[in-house]
């Protein structure tokens, strides 16, 4: 029976989990590959195509494409939500570094925040007509040097008016001190959760990897009268992301 693109990734997927092949090892050429499996240059390049959309190799200009290595990951958990505790809450990632090593904070670099009509999405949680000015903080989150996050908020226009949400930086505490300073009492956190594929905008901007795909975390945080008053929608790397979880039961 003839070889196809499929033997040859399933033979090479073996040689990397039983780790004959390890993180950062170099592939074997195409024509190595040729020669090996006695088959036509497309069905190589078939193989090797498959395997980097599936995310397990990628392409490093010179000497080629290597064997991908689990990235550090950022862990996000509840405990991001606890008052007071620094900055931003998406900033407090823990990062984790691998067996025996220590964790690092992640950090993040905010744009210029400005005035903007709301999208529907944001406008139909903070219940808001669709175009409702409202104001937006845009960050990039990174691990190390590699961004990993990319995160826009959006604030009621009524409830940051003069506070330091208004500037780069927010001060200790991020957004939820000023809120809390302001006079309000923030209650509850809603998250929604989902994997996709990125667009090309989010591919380049976190420089991902062909084949990796993204979180998408939308949350919402209400005050204690129940009113929305932060909208955050961020995409994260699929490599590097942990979502960590520890809380009670309800009864």
């Amino acid at each position: 029976m003839p070889v196809s693109y499929r033997d040859i990734c399933d033979d090479l997927l073996e040689e990397i989990e039983s780790g004959e092949r390890a993180p950062g090892a170099l592939l074997p050429s195409v024509e190595d590959l040729q020669r090996r499996y006695g088959v036509a240059r497309g069905t190589v390049q078939k193989a090797i195509d498959a395997l980097q959309r599936e995310g397990v190799i990628q392409f490093v200009p010179s000497p080629g494409f290597v064997v991908r290595g689990r990235a550090r990951s950022a862990r996000y958990g509840v405990e991001r939500h606890v008052r007071g505790q620094g900055p931003e809450p998406e900033a407090r990632a823990t990062l984790l570094a691998g067996p025996g090593t220590h964790s690092h904070a992640a950090r993040q670099a905010v744009r210029e925040p400005a005035e903007v009509p709301a999208p529907e999405p944001v406008a139909e949680r903070l219940n808001v007509p669709p175009g409702t000015p409202v104001w937006l903080r845009s960050g990039t989150g990174y691990v190390g040097n590699r961004p990993t996050r990319l995160a826009d908020s959006y604030h009621p226009l009524d409830l940051v008016a003069g506070t330091a949400i208004q500037q780069e930086d927010t001060g200790p505490g991020g957004s939820f001190a000023v809120l809390e300073s302001a006079g309000l009492r923030l209650a509850e956190v809603r998250e929604e959760v989902c994997a996709r594929m990125p667009c090309r905008r989010e591919s380049i901007a976190l420089a991902l990897p062909t084949g990796t795909p993204v979180m998408e975390l939308v949350r919402t945080v209400f005050d204690d009268t129940g009113r929305a008053v932060e909208v955050m929608i961020a995409v994260l790397a699929g490599d590097t992301t942990v979502f960590d979880y520890r809380f009670p039961i309800p009864d």
